[in-house]
């Protein structure tokens, strides 16, 4: 005879294999023995976990990059990318910007040609684009790039190859600059820095000959 045993929470979240067998532990009456794609509420039930969706690559993807969560309250939660040299969070399905500037034409050619009204950008800034419809949305999409030149107040040049994707067909998001903005530098990085040779370490004892002894 078996008896079917009710059990209603599950706040103690997975068991470990040592307890597969120890029903006669408190956690094991509150707990699952594998808990997949589900997120245990503090309440004891489960819910589905929430699908993903590619927010963006990294923006330095020749170096190691963590992700690291942080939940600052019970509703603002952010992903931390943290790279060689800066952090760059995430929330809400996107990345965290400084500001948010429509796109008005992008070239065809080697080193994409944008186009941005009263950009503010330098060589070397980075440029998140989101939004480009068409074609050319599947290359630039999603992806950190850095401006190679800047030609004028509205047009930069950034390091994407653009001459084999379809002709720009618009952008959407953004709010327009109607004057210069404000430019502030970006903070100097140092390069890593390598780790120390260990010291020397010599073995040996006693007093010699010329040892000095109190």
């Amino acid at each position: 005879m078996t008896e079917r045993i009710t059990q209603v929470n599950f706040a103690k979240g997975e068991l470990g294999p040592q307890l597969y067998g120890r029903f006669d532990v408190d956690t094991w009456q509150s707990a699952l023995r594998k808990a997949r794609n589900v997120i245990v509420m503090k309440y004891g039930g489960v819910t589905k976990r929430p699908g993903t969706r590619l927010v963006g690559q990294v923006i330095n993807p020749t170096e190691p990059t963590r992700l690291i969560p942080f939940q600052f309250s019970m509703t603002q939660a952010y992903a931390l990318e943290m790279g060689q040299g800066y952090m760059a969070p995430c929330a809400l399905g996107g990345r965290v910007l400084a500001n948010e500037q429509p796109i008005a034409g992008i070239t065809n050619t080697v080193h994409a040609q944008l186009t941005i009204p009263y950009h503010g950008l330098s060589v070397g800034s980075l440029v998140y684009i989101d939004g480009v419809i068409g074609g050319m949305g599947a290359v630039l999409n999603y992806r950190t790039w850095t401006v190679v030149s800047v030609i004028d107040a509205n047009t930069v040049t950034i390091n994407a190859d653009t001459s084999t994707c379809a002709v720009f067909a618009g952008c959407t998001g953004g709010t327009a600059n109607t004057v210069p903005p404000v430019v502030v530098p970006p903070p100097t990085v140092a390069p890593p820095v390598s780790a120390p040779a260990a010291p020397t370490v010599s073995y040996g004892g006693g007093i010699g000959a010329n040892s000095l002894e109190d």
